[in-house]
């Protein structure tokens, strides 16, 4: 593995390790914000080759969609299709 490759799957390994360090806190404080829940899936997503909306339920999307919190469709995944 180069270099950049190292440096790389660390950085998604420490987005991983902050993002579940956030939730355990959450979790203790009794609260869990649509922040600290996508910035979970983003790093989940970051470690397995996905992309973080696979990981948000249809109501996160949709509170996404509302603009609760900045979303790159092209990074992130898209969010749900309104007809």
């Amino acid at each position: 593995m180069s270099g950049h490759g190292t440096a790389d799957l660390e950085t998604r390994h420490g987005a991983l390790l902050d993002a579940a360090l956030g939730l355990l806190a959450a979790r203790q404080g009794r609260m869990l914000t649509i922040e600290e829940w996508a910035a979970l899936a983003r790093a989940v997503a970051g470690c397995q080759g996905r992309v973080a909306a696979e990981y948000m339920t249809d109501d996160d999307l949709a509170d996404i969609a509302d603009g609760r919190i900045d979303w790159d469709e092209a990074v992130d995944g898209p969010l749900l299709q309104t007809e």
